[in-house]
């Protein structure tokens, strides 16, 4: 079956990090694992992909990789995957940074589900990657 990966780069305070801020003051995609990420995914989603046909084409595809870069503007799209069960893997990158405003990830109207932590990645600068796999019902 296909997966769904969704990616997001944090602050500390939870906030979302657009990618021209992202180029602006924190770091070099390169550097980071994000084009290993980026060429895994054989489809970039956006809000275009409607969420029955994203779970339909899951069902049919094999090993293909889907994959979320979520935005300020992408997260409402992100978390009505996360409602559907869509996402099968997590990936943050936490920045070392408080940006005190912003758009964040995780809204409250979202349910309980479990997460297995699948890797955890230091970097010298203090950025930090936590790779997730949600866990199969019980």
């Amino acid at each position: 079956m296909a997966k769904v990966q969704l990616l997001a780069v944090l602050s500390m305070d939870g906030c979302l990090s657009e990618l021209q801020q992202r180029k602006r003051l924190f770091w070099n995609a390169e550097d980071y694992g994000l084009e290993d990420i980026h060429g895994n995914a054989l489809y970039k989603l956006t809000p275009d992909y409607g969420i029955s046909i994203l779970q339909n084409w899951r069902e049919k595809r094999g090993n293909t990789c889907y994959l979320l870069e979520v935005t300020a503007k992408t997260t409402d799209y992100a978390n009505g995957l996360l409602r559907m069960n869509v996402i099968d893997e997590i990936i943050l990158y936490i920045v070392p940074v408080i940006i005190g405003t912003g758009k964040h990830l995780f809204q409250s109207t979202l349910m309980k589900t479990n997460w297995q932590l699948m890797d955890c990645k230091k970097y010298d600068d203090g950025v930090i990657r936590l790779s997730y796999q949600r866990k199969a019902r019980p």
